[in-house]
């Protein structure tokens, strides 16, 4: 992971821009959460939902508004969220800060049905690429290299009818989710009694070969995902893992802040565990 101020890339200067109001959110509405101090970005409103997360009111369609997540100096961060749009598309990136700059993101672009995931990692520059790895409950079923900045890794798509998904989304009750299941008529609905992993984390790779690189964790339910290189597999995690070449990289070991940003109506996040860097 390698610092904003070092790089060429026009990409990276239009990332600054949901970076910057990182800035802004110290006076604007702040709250504290699991102890996390939470402010809010934009036109966000910020407020207590219970005990274990915030709701986020107020977003605009531009997927600039959201929230600001303080961590320390941290290593390891995962989190619960979702979102609520009326929109046609709606768009949820979440971005990790280094002494103050972005260091990688992750978008998520729904339209309809399916969902297009990508990412954007500082570690190699303007040339810097990621991999994916798709995962169906912890074996690896599928992977590409070599993806460019922000090129589009994966393509999730509607799960439709069959056994069903392998466990049950964070913010569905049980009921909720028989009842889902029912209309989905999936054949079994026993996973409505597993509930699904944090869907999201962000991590500093520790292995000496990938030192310093940065990996984003995504996990849904199992539904079938085109990847970058055509290969359809169904799969419940995908990971993305940045490609540091060691003659171009500068690694981070730790980050200070998550940022998280979506587009319409509102969302939830909290469910939150963070590794600090010691």
């Amino acid at each position: 992971m390698r610092s904003l101020r070092s790089l060429g890339n026009s990409y990276w200067v239009a990332l600054v821009a949901l970076v910057l109001p990182v800035a802004q959110s110290h006076a604007q509405q702040c709250v504290k959460s699991e102890g996390l101090s939470i402010c809010a970005i934009g036109k966000a409103q910020v407020r207590q939902a219970d005990e274990t997360s915030v709701l986020l009111t107020n977003l605009g369609a531009a997927g600039t508004d959201g929230a600001s997540v303080s961590l320390g100096q941290a290593t390891d961060w995962t989190a619960a969220y979702e979102t609520s749009s009326k929109d046609p598309e709606q768009k949820t990136t979440f971005t990790a800060v280094s002494d103050g700059a972005a260091i990688s993101s992750t978008t998520s672009v729904k339209k309809g049905d399916t969902r297009e995931i990508s990412a954007t990692f500082s570690g190699s520059g303007a040339d810097s690429t990621y991999m994916v790895q798709a995962y169906r409950q912890g074996e690896l079923v599928a992977q590409v290299s070599r993806i460019p900045n922000g090129v589009v890794a994966a393509r999730a798509l509607p799960i439709g009818g069959g056994t069903g998904p392998s466990c049950r989304p964070y913010y569905q009750t049980v009921p909720d989710c028989l009842a889902n299941c029912n209309v989905m008529n999936y054949g079994s609905c026993a996973y409505c009694d597993i509930r699904c992993a944090r869907p999201i984390g962000f991590h500093n790779v520790r292995d000496q070969a990938l030192l310093g690189a940065c990996r984003w964790i995504i996990r849904d339910a199992v539904t079938p995902v085109v990847l970058a290189d055509g290969t359809t597999v169904e799969a419940d995690e995908l990971v993305l893992t940045e490609e540091v070449r060691a003659s171009g990289s500068y690694p981070y070991l730790s980050f200070e802040r998550i940022l998280f940003q979506t587009s319409g109506g509102s969302a939830r996040l909290g469910d939150q565990t963070v590794g600090i860097s010691k």
